[in-house]
């Protein structure tokens, strides 16, 4: 993988990992009633999509959310899991996997 496709890769999954621990905090806030979880939502949502801006900044639009979106939705499957102690069913392994399939479509040259 060429080193700019690399970095935005990086930038990518750091983007994803922020959104995720946004996602954390806002389960943590329980609806945003608890004020310290609260307090981290918005700043580690934000810095993900700046994070992200740069990491796209030469690549498709259509492709580059896909990416994110992609390693997001792993990353909080397995946030959840760990975390949360929630299931990890067939269906949700499965849906993970094609997701994770589809990013390895879209990273290639």
């Amino acid at each position: 993988m060429p080193v700019r496709a690399m970095t935005s890769f990086l930038l990518y999954s750091l983007a994803a990992a922020l959104y995720v621990a946004g996602g954390t905090f806002m389960k943590y806030s329980q609806g945003l009633t608890r004020v310290l979880p609260t307090l981290a939502v918005v700043p580690l949502f934000s810095t993900g999509a700046l994070v992200q801006a740069w990491a796209m900044n030469q690549e498709a639009l259509g492709a580059s959310y896909a990416v994110v979106l992609g390693l997001e939705a792993l990353l909080a499957v397995l946030a959840g899991y760990v975390m949360f102690t929630e299931d990890l069913t067939i269906r949700t392994l499965s849906g993970v996997g094609l997701v994770v399939l589809g990013i390895v479509v879209l990273r290639m040259p």
